[in-house]
């Protein structure tokens, strides 16, 4: 089969195999078959002609004209195996590769700046430099241009005695032959497949019949002989890294996503410890709630729990082991525990309140005071609100007094940055202090007090605005337990729903306008024993209350009625009282929170919201306990076994563990302390699986970029070298 060769100098451009046309045009033009850019090349220059098994060539009549073996055209004109034709700077080559193959040499960029260059060499002398001539005014065959390793004249190949030869013509950067430099105006013999290395980029020496333009394989540089192997290591190891996170991202969704069986609970057997938490009166005060996470920072899970008496607990529940001894903490009443890395040293740390108005922080792998604060006025039952409030990465604690009092201490774990700052609201305070943002994603604490004033304070300014419910609504609001806070109006701004003592009402707040959305009528008769009573949650739209009377109910959150709308009501059979707040979790992984509840009978159950009905049931139970349940239980997986569990404590003597076979995360603490956290809401938030979604299509998108580049700069490698096309 013809070939003809498109060459600048000894630089072959593009190789074209002649097949089937019968007219082949050449010129400045993109129209045409050979496209030639240059200004002494005319837009159709020349015509190839295949009539009776021959090829012919014809000027068009150009002003430069077309030279066959340096003579000007001046018609028709057969080729011949090996004339060269001469357009302006380039020329075309004719000839058969089959009957001159042995005759043909090049040499191939393999690597370096030249990588995917081919250059033919003579069968005379072959000059190699980078610029157009030599020092001594030779004409180069091949410019290596804009590289300043290659000299202006750096060397010559030649061919005698029916060998090719290398020779050095005094370069600067030397030349070197498969690894082996040698010296100036010496020669070296080369054959077919030796390396010829020219200042930084090598080159190897073929035949017409080898054309290798894989890696270098002969050189004596290191880098050189393993940057090979290296990338495909690096290509292995990066292409198993992208694998295994899409692996274990969707492993982790899976779990999270995961329900095949109808839900199950049972009581654990082996954990259980027997402190007096709180001894059971005629007020029925409610039981402080446990803590639960990492506190090790050892990949298990740890316990914490503090008594009526004054002592903080904490067990690995790995082992069962105490992580301290009981710490004293003088005339603690019934506020629960928080964790949280205070001092940002990696390790959680456990926040308390006393009734004797102080506040203490103790490192939770050691039990060592970080800090103790003097509060102020009497905080029985309180809890404190533990949040980054300024947005700098640091904790801050919000703790309120019965009295009003509010103290906010900013940067608590840093003595350099701490500051203590006492605001004033109207008094009694019974409810703990929750967090919501505003519609510009400004913290905002919200303190609610027992004569139905809620007040909204800045965290960062302290900027109070205060809604007063029996104003608004012309009803008593007895607010003892926390704000539930969530999105009810769906404007993705934090609404909020508080819950009265005596009666029972449950009231929802705008909190982007400050306005009552609807406050309705849960129990108009609650026992006379009341103190405390059950925080509201928000989920998926609508309010799941728990009665002190026994029921439970689910309200509707977004609606036009100002007196609320009841979706549906579920009296718990021989519940009796229920006051501790509930927890929630999508354990049945359909989208919708089940809720979690302690009775006064001792069960755990666990309420689902039939979507399709709007009605609650019941999905599971077990009778956990012989005396009332008053904690608020904490969902998570206590012993790492991917399954969740059920953690609460009774009113005298225990705190107990009810397994159940809802998979999840190994470790994952979905309710992890009392209210969850500072917003009152499940640490498993959409945001929870968005994380791993972006891990999984992030992990399938570099990976596929990855191949996309890898199979770019193979591409990009095979257009760098001369190009047969078909014509």
């Amino acid at each position: 089969m013809p070939l003809l060769l498109l060459k600048k100098k000894e630089e072959i451009l593009s190789e074209y195999a002649l097949k089937r046309k019968e007219k082949i045009f050449i010129g400045k033009k993109k129209t045409n078959d050979i496209v030639i850019n240059d200004s002494l090349v005319s837009d159709n220059h020349c015509t190839i002609i295949l009539k009776n098994d021959k090829y012919y060539i014809k000027d068009q009549n150009t002003i430069a004209g077309t030279k066959i073996n340096g003579k000007i055209i001046v018609e028709q004109e057969v080729l011949s195996n090996g004339d060269t034709i001469s357009i302006g700077a380039y020329t075309l080559e004719y000839w058969q590769k089959n009957s001159i193959s042995d005759d043909k040499h090049y040499l191939l960029g393999i690597y370096g700046k030249f990588e995917g260059k081919k250059y033919f060499v003579k069968n005379t002398d072959t000059f190699i430099g980078r610029e157009l001539f030599t020092p001594k005014e030779i004409e180069n065959d091949i410019i290596l241009d804009n590289d300043n390793t290659v000299s202006k004249g750096h060397a010559v190949i030649s061919f005698k005695d029916d060998k090719f030869f290398v020779e050095d013509t005094g370069s600067t950067g030397g030349v070197a032959v498969n690894g082996l430099k040698i010296g100036q105006f010496e020669s070296f013999a080369i054959q077919s497949g030796d390396e010829i290395s020219i200042g930084r980029s090598i080159f190897r020496f073929v035949n017409s019949s080898n054309e290798d333009y894989s890696f270098p394989q002969k050189q004596q540089i290191f880098l050189l002989r393993i940057i090979k192997p290296l990338s495909l290591a690096i290509t292995i190891l990066v292409t198993c890294a992208f694998l295994f996170f899409a692996f274990v991202s969707n492993q982790k969704l899976s779990v999270m996503k995961s329900y095949d069986e109808k839900l199950t609970l049972e009581l654990n057997t082996t954990f259980k410890k027997d402190i007096v938490l709180k001894s059971l009166d005629d007020d029925y005060h409610i039981t402080p709630t446990p803590a639960i996470g990492d506190i090790l920072n050892n990949g298990n899970n740890a316990l914490i729990a503090i008594t009526d008496s004054g002592f903080l607990y904490g067990w690995d529940l790995s082992t069962g082991k105490e992580l301290w001894n009981p710490i004293e903490v003088l005339n603690l009443d019934i506020g629960s525990p928080m964790i949280a890395d205070v001092n940002n040293d990696g390790v959680k740390d456990i926040i308390v309140l006393s009734a004797a108005s102080m506040l203490y922080i103790y490192d939770g792998q050691t039990g060592d005071l970080i800090r103790k604060e003097v509060i102020g006025g009497e905080i029985a039952g309180l809890t404190p609100l533990v949040a980054d409030l300024t947005g700098n990465g640091k904790m801050d604690v919000v703790v309120c007094s019965q009295d009003g009092t509010v103290s906010f201490l900013y940067n608590v774990g840093h003595d350099k940055d701490y500051e203590k700052i006492i605001e004033y609201v109207e008094g009694p305070l019974y409810a703990t202090p929750v967090l919501c943002n505003n519609k510009d994603g400004v913290p905002l604490v919200v303190v609610a007090n027992n004569r139905g004033k809620i007040y909204f304070i800045n965290g960062k300014s302290r900027e109070k605005k205060m809604l007063d419910l029996l104003e608004k609504t012309g009803k008593e609001h007895f607010i003892v337990a926390a704000p539930a806070v969530g999105d009810i109006t769906k404007n993705n701004i934090s609404d909020i729903v508080v819950q009265t003592s005596h009666p029972q009402y449950v009231t929802a707040i705008d909190v982007s306008n400050l306005n009552v959305l609807w406050s309705f009528l849960v129990e108009p008769n609650p026992p006379l024993d009341l103190e405390y009573t059950a925080s509201p949650l928000i989920s998926n739209g609508n309010v799941f209350v728990v009665s002190a009377n026994g029921s439970v109910y689910n309200l509707k959150g977004k609606t036009n009625y100002p007196s609320g709308e009841l979706l549906s009501k579920l009296d718990i059979p021989d519940a009796k009282r229920i006051i501790s707040s509930p927890s929630k979790y999508d354990f049945d992984k359909d989208g919708y929170d089940e809720f979690v509840i302690g009775t006064e009978d001792g069960r755990i159950i666990v309420v689902k919201n039939n979507i399709k009905s709007q009605e609650l049931e019941i999905l599971a139970e077990i009778k956990a306990s012989n005396v009332p349940i008053t904690s608020s239980p904490l969902i998570a997986d206590a012993f790492g076994s991917g399954k969740l569990n059920i953690i609460f404590a009774n009113t005298t003597n225990a705190l107990q563990i009810v397994n159940t076979n809802s998979k999840s995360l190994k470790n994952f603490c979905p309710w992890p302390m009392h209210l969850a956290n500072a917003s009152h809401t499940s640490q498993e938030t959409p945001q929870s699986k968005l994380k791993y979604y972006l891990i999984f299509y992030s992990s399938i998108l570099v990976f596929v970029c990855f191949a996309f580049l890898k199979i770019f700069i193979l591409i990009r490698k095979r257009f760098k070298r001369a190009k047969v096309k078909f014509l």
